[in-house]
């Protein structure tokens, strides 16, 4: 690791308690104080830069300084089934086996019983250097060496347990292991050594050994011209949709060298056939764009350009060697690499391309575990970008309260939350109380005593979140969702959601919204959170039996259909137990989860 200020970050208790600061060498001293507790620190390390990123932003989101590795944590995680602890066990000697094959040697890394799994703290064996796109690198690398026994955990916001911390799902302890232990023991008697802090005189770990020069060479992420091109997107004074961002990237600017009559050429087809502006639009676009260089073309070339461009025999795609330089990955055609916005038959090397690119990507801003949100949570599960998730429960159980708990508690991502059957004061003052955990009664009091200190607090915790009370159509919902610019939808509730297209009939109107809702999510690269109501015959069934079905909802089924997750939320007005159960997941495990929800906080927390 080359030199530098570097910090890390850190959260003491529980995940979400991050946004801790400290330099690199400061780390083990805080270690060894919250010894015995919960305790995990940042992958990668911060540039200097990070601590005026969170004084501005109140969280590492967003960060887009240099970033550095001290050492790659790999996590083997339990695997599932009967013998999950033994197969586990034989998946991590298959990973210490393929690291010898690369030549690594056994100074240059280390095993850790992480409290369910394995984690291996291997040396920087690669000679990475400190990049803004370091995490991205890390991934790609990591991926293609050990893709088949690893989780890719290697964005560039991951926080990942610290040695001897408390893994408080299993309440065992992140323990050094030998690998001599690892090839006796069983999985049971593993567990046991970990049930107390592990002293140093049993077993300690030797100090990482960086090789000097890298042992294996990188996944190389450059391409051609890329530096130059992307200094584009940081300098730009102009905001960009997400529709063909190419296009606007090329456009905000303006001199490259070598590229006016090329970048006009793209810049005058896409304005032609994608926008469709007339060819006296064209022009006057065009004249505006030379008038941003200090050596533009001459009025007389570009009116040729358009016109040669309007003549036909111009049309470029994703794959472009102008356009693709200026990709930008937010745009809502990055998932077809096509502007004609279809995806092509691919082949197995269009494959292989596609699913590394996606297992690369940096998902840290577009996606959350449920343990982020629930600690006590004993199951792995995500929710991300590009998913319907639907809950279904009977009334005046608390499903709204649910999802404004959640989104809360999910700081790094901007949310929308669509109140379609509850006012906006009530509204409001329920975010203040689960933001802060405090009684109806307490939140009133407090402002109208005017306490600054609370009021700045709800400020402060409620400032991702945005709230509507009224819905545009829902052909209008793009629009909506490019104005505001969330990760996260909530829609509260679906048959709230206007559609004038398709009169009056509530199964035609429910399969038209959730089948918009399910393109939006892909369009937009954003999750939907929304809430259905259960049937009449759903909620005599559940009295009786307690439960509830991927088929209890309301109305057309084309909701369940739609729906990449489908999750009921179970319980009774008599008491404080909700069940959380999650009845359909395409990509994820399924789970169930028993709460307590306190009315008075509009809060969730573990059922004791």
């Amino acid at each position: 690791m080359d030199s530098n200020n570097w910090y890390l970050e850190y959260a003491i208790g529980s995940i979400s308690n991050r946004m801790h600061l400290c330099k690199l060498e400061e780390f083990n001293e805080i270690l060894a104080y919250n010894i015995g507790g919960e305790i995990y620190r940042s992958m990668f390390l911060y540039s200097e830069d990070i601590v005026d990123h969170i004084v501005r932003n109140d969280s590492v989101s967003g960060f887009d300084g240099i970033q550095g590795i001290d050492k790659i944590v790999m996590d083997v995680d339990l695997e599932h089934g009967e013998s999950a602890g033994q197969n586990t066990i034989d998946k991590c000697k298959r990973l210490l086996g393929h690291i010898e094959t690369l030549k690594v040697e056994p100074k240059n890394y280390n095993l850790w019983f992480s409290g369910s799994g394995f984690h291996v703290h291997m040396a920087d064996v690669y000679n990475f250097k400190s990049d803004k796109n370091l995490a991205r690198q890390v991934r790609a690398t990591m991926q293609r060496d050990f893709g088949k026994y690893i989780d890719n955990i290697y964005d560039g916001r991951r926080l990942i347990r610290a040695g001897y911390s408390l893994n408080k799902k299993t309440g065992l302890y992140k323990t050094p292991i030998s690998i001599k232990e690892l090839q006796n023991l069983s999985y049971a008697e593993i567990a046991e050594l970990s049930r107390k802090i592990r002293s140093s005189d049993n077993y300690k770990h030797a100090k990482l050994i960086k090789p000097k020069e890298a042992v294996i060479v990188p996944v190389n992420i450059s391409k051609k011209n890329i530096k130059k091109v992307r200094k584009v997107f940081d300098s730009s004074k102009s905001e960009t949709s997400r529709y063909i961002t190419c296009s606007q990237h090329i456009f905000n600017a303006g001199f490259v060298n070598k590229g006016r009559h090329k970048h006009l050429l793209r810049l005058v087809s896409i304005w032609m056939t994608k926008y469709g502006f007339s060819k006296q639009a064209c022009d006057n676009l065009a004249s505006a764009y030379m008038n941003q260089m200090s050596t533009p073309l001459s009025k007389k070339e570009t009116e040729k350009i358009v016109s040669d461009v309007f003549k036909g025999g111009y049309n470029y795609g994703c794959m472009d060697e102008v356009l693709s330089q200026y990709c930008d990955s937010k745009c809502v055609l990055f998932k077809y690499k096509n502007l004609d916005e279809k995806t092509d038959v691919m082949n197995a090397e269009d494959m292989t391309h596609k699913l590394l690119e996606y297992l690369t990507a940096d998902f840290t801003d577009r996606s959350f575990q449920l343990d982020t949100v629930f600690p006590h949570c004993n199951s792995d599960h995500l929710f991300k970008t590009g998913e319907l998730v639907t809950l279904i429960g009977d009334t005046g159980l608390g499903k709204t309260a649910f999802w404004q708990y959640i989104v809360t508690r999910l700081k790094h991502m901007n949310t929308l939350f669509l109140s379609l059957e509850v006012d906006d004061v009530t509204m409001i003052r329920r975010f203040m109380q689960a933001s802060l955990g405090m009684t109806k009664k307490d939140i009133i009091a407090a402002f109208r005593n005017n306490n600054i200190d609370i009021i700045e607090q709800a400020l402060s915790e409620t400032s991702h979140i945005k709230l509507l009370t009224s819905s545009p159509d829902i052909t209008e919902y793009s629009e909506m969702i490019s104005e505001h610019k969330p990760r996260i939808l909530v829609v509260d509730t679906i048959d709230r959601v206007p559609a004038k297209f398709v009169g009056k009939d509530e199964f035609t109107r429910q399969e038209y919204v959730v089948n918009k809702l399910k393109d939006l999510t892909n369009k937009e690269d954003i999750l939907i959170l929304a809430v259905h109501h259960i049937s009449k015959s759903a909620s005599y069934r559940m009295k009786e039996t307690g439960r509830l079905d991927v088929h209890s909802g309301k109305g057309n089924s084309a909701i369940e259909q739609k729906s990449d997750q489908f999750i009921s939320f179970t319980g009774s007005q008599d008491n404080k137990i909700r069940i959380i159960r999650s009845l359909k997941a395409r990509d994820d495990s399924l789970f169930e989860i028993a709460l307590n929800y306190n009315y008075e906080t509009f809060t969730f927390d573990k059922r004791d």
